[in-house]
């Protein structure tokens, strides 16, 4: 039940990330937590956010 709470409030997202990174043939830079959310969040409200 925690595991799922955390997938859907996207708590787990860097811990997936950490696993897909072990699996990555390109081996870049491990990003901190800290700077996974901030790329998330930018990712996430760059652009235009409108309706119309």
């Amino acid at each position: 039940m925690y595991a799922f709470l955390r997938r859907l409030s996207g708590d787990d997202l860097y811990d997936l990330y950490v696993l897909n990174h072990k699996q990555c043939l390109k081996k870049h830079k491990l990003m901190s937590k800290k700077n996974f959310y901030q790329a998330t969040l930018d990712k996430k409200w760059s652009g235009i956010k409108r309706c119309c």
